[in-house]
């Protein structure tokens, strides 16, 4: 006969291997599902097939890229582009958030999806310090780029002049 806790330590070893696996980050040819977060004043945006591109952070660093590109032409920049921003930002505490984080996203001209449970963004492919950007076609990504300062950001985003060479610094 098991003891008490020999069940207990069974139970918990068998619903570890019925939970399932994490999943990987999206890569090349998978799909972003249609999924719905709200924005810094509360507003909920769709992540859909209308969207072209995916400016993602996950940490602050990524998260001064993104807002350093959008700097002086935020929301023209996002509609000329197809993009959106999406930051996961379920690392900072809650209290940080609320007081200090969100106010300052309030500033900004242009929409900022927020996650902040980190659950809609988990499987969203990040490089610590660096923006991601996902090209998506009808919700398909087809091209996952990592930058780390906004003029590559920007460069990944809009042609550069006749005969240069967009920066695609990884």
């Amino acid at each position: 006969m098991l003891g008490p806790v020999r069940i207990w330590i069974a139970l918990l070893v068998a619903l570890g291997l019925a939970a399932p696996a994490g999943g990987e980050p999206y890569a090349v040819g998978g799909v972003l599902p249609a999924l719905s977060l709200q924005d810094q004043h509360g507003e909920s945006h769709a992540l859909d097939a209308s969207v072209r591109v995916v400016l993602f952070s996950r940490d602050m660093d990524g998260g001064d890229v993104i807002k350093q590109a959008l700097a002086g032409d935020g929301p023209d920049f996002l509609e000329r582009n197809g993009a959106v921003t999406v930051s996961d930002v379920s690392a900072m505490p809650g209290l940080v958030l609320r007081l200090m984080a969100r106010p300052a996203m309030r500033r900004r001209p242009y929409p900022m999806l927020l996650d902040e449970q980190g659950d809609a963004t988990a499987d969203f492919p990040s490089q610590k310090g660096k923006a991601t950007l996902l090209f998506v076609e009808r919700s398909k990504v087809v091209r996952i780029t990592y930058v780390g300062t906004a003029d590559a950001l920007r460069g990944a985003l809009e042609p550069t002049a006749p005969g240069e060479v967009a920066s695609d610094e990884r």
